[in-house]
């Protein structure tokens, strides 16, 4: 009995060790929101943080009812799913390389709830490392137990690691008052944003 519970508790450690890695990685959302937070601040990126984790709910949801061998049987909605994505990204990529210094801030209105709902929806890396998840551990317990346990430590993952990015982002304002350091963070974290994308075609 003993060593059935040590070997489900490392079950669960293991699994909770890989979704971090996996998710808490820099990836198109998590950079999204920490130059959320670096440009708009930590109170006015709230929305889109929730609009991002309440389209991840919704995607780890897909993915562990099965749904997601649809994205296999039927390449174009695969494609149309990757090009929201994309389209997405380099929208938001644009909106935060340009935002305004951290003083004209409130000229310009921050990422909604809207677009982290599409984001967190359309995020190709997420439904990726979510299938992966799902798909290569076993934590010994019933079917319908382990799914809902897994969803939920990745939800857990999610909304800790996110939050974070976006803390981390926010810390970062006080360090670019000045305008040309500014506009340098802004667009530093946009192209990162683009090259999470592309990486994540490359390595595909």
């Amino acid at each position: 009995m003993v060593d059935l519970e040590f070997s489900l508790y490392l079950s669960l450690l293991m699994f909770t060790l890989a979704a971090i890695a996996f998710l808490a990685s820099p990836g198109p959302a998590t950079l999204a929101l920490a130059a959320s937070g670096a440009a708009y601040g930590m109170k006015r990126s709230l929305y889109f943080f929730a609009g991002i984790l309440s389209g991840l709910v919704i995607a780890i949801a897909v993915v562990a009812s099965g749904l997601y061998v649809l994205l296999h049987r039927f390449p174009a909605l695969a494609y149309a799913l990757t090009a929201v994505s994309v389209v997405y990204v380099f929208w938001l990529a644009y909106r935060i390389g340009t935002a305004p210094p951290i003083k004209d801030e409130q000229t310009i209105a921050a990422p909604g709830w809207g677009a982290g709902f599409i984001l967190g929806i359309s995020n190709i890396k997420a439904y990726a490392a979510f299938g992966a998840l799902f798909g290569s551990f076993t934590l010994g317990m019933t079917s319908e137990w382990e799914q809902v346990t897994k969803a939920l430590i990745i939800l857990w993952v999610c909304v800790v690691f996110d939050f974070l990015w976006l803390w981390v982002g926010s810390k970062m304002r006080g360090l670019f008052i000045h305008p040309t350091w500014s506009r340098q963070l802004n667009v530093s974290f946009a192209v990162l944003m683009i090259v999470t994308v592309a990486w994540s075609f490359a390595f595909a």
